[in-house]
């Protein structure tokens, strides 16, 4: 059977680590994978330490024959998380291992576009890099693939998988005037920016209420923070909210909503964020335009609505797409 081995960083929450275990778990038919972590939650130094375990440990596999993997699949952010998985390349392709760039971060297109120290813009080196070595570069949507061909040549496009964990769930009744937020605190998630629409919100409907993660505690007494939660227990949180925010300032391709989209949530997202699909609401950043909206969907959402067709982000197509591309690239890199 064949392997493919995930780079990246698995160990740490996140949408990207999500998207590595269920593809790790939901292999292609005929193969079999694994997950190695080159990232570590942290200060830099336990980053540091987690990049150069995975160094040691990818050299080791693909300079062993009985562990050496068909096929790496490194997913990459932009900026350091590319720096750092450019060097894993090197090794897996001196050993001529065939691997695949998968490109998450919504991020990507701006660091591409900005001047480095020589002057030049970050899409000059990243191309030669990935013709030098023969990566084949994976986008998360046709919109995304599009605007990056000109920048990095061409580029395939598969969608982010659903774990079947995330359905909807006719024993399970949903919360009147919940709202949820799930994404780490981190400014581009738009925790801010949530809770002032919430605020503003419930001077029009006072059962409107803000559920959070990523964040720890709030003084606020209609919201409630759950910081970082178990993978069994966000199933819960969709299943029984009306509403699922995401006032992110850049997105890939957000798990979240399409997981909430699952579970039967209504999702509401910044004009920033694409490639979703078309039933998702997107709102510029005007904070009147959100109440409205929010207001809208608590007011006529609280029986269970019928499920998007997410046909495209099911594990069986998913499955399908990457078992093509990693038959492919076994018999065209050298």
């Amino acid at each position: 059977m064949r392997k493919v081995l995930h780079v990246g960083p698995c160990n740490t929450p996140g949408g990207m680590a999500t998207v590595m275990h269920t593809l790790a778990e939901f292999p292609p038919e005929g193969w079999e994978a694994e997950l190695l972590a080159s990232h570590a939650p942290g200060g830099l130094w336990a980053k540091w330490r987690a990049y150069r375990r995975a160094r040691r440990e990818l050299k080791r596999r693909c300079s062993d024959p009985a562990l050496r993997p068909d096929v790496v699949h490194v997913h990459t952010a932009a900026d350091w998380s590319w720096r750092r998985k450019a060097r894993l390349i090197r090794i897996a392709r001196g050993e001529k291992v065939p691997c695949i760039v998968h490109l998450h971060s919504g991020n990507m297109l701006n660091w591409l576009n900005q001047r480095n120290i020589s002057g030049l813009k970050n899409y000059f080196f990243m191309k030669r890099f990935v013709n030098k070595y023969d990566i084949f570069l994976v986008s998360l949507s046709q919109i995304w693939s599009k605007k990056f061909e000109p920048l990095l040549g061409k580029s395939h496009y598969i969608s982010n998988p659903v774990h079947p964990r995330y359905h909807q769930n006719p024993d399970v009744s949903r919360i009147s005037g919940k709202i949820l937020m799930v994404g780490r605190n981190n400014p581009v998630k738009g925790h801010s920016f949530a809770i002032d629409v919430i605020r503003r919100a419930r001077k029009i409907n006072s059962e409107i209420h803000l559920v959070l993660t990523g964040i720890d505690e709030h003084p606020e007494g209609w919201v409630t923070t759950l910081g970082w939660i178990p993978i069994d227990e966000l199933a819960n949180q969709y299943q029984t909210t009306q509403i699922l925010l995401m006032p992110s300032s850049f997105e890939g391709q957000p798990l979240a909503a399409i997981e909430a989209l699952s579970c039967g949530a209504s999702v509401i997202v910044s004009n920033s964020v694409s490639s979703l699909p078309a039933t998702v609401h997107s709102v510029p950043f005007d904070p009147g335009l959100w109440v409205d909206k929010i207001v809208e969907l608590v007011s006529s959402n609280s029986k269970t609505k019928k499920i998007d067709d997410l046909s495209a982000f099911e594990v069986e197509e998913v499955q399908k797409h990457w078992g093509s591309v990693y038959s492919s690239i076994c018999g065209n890199i050298h």
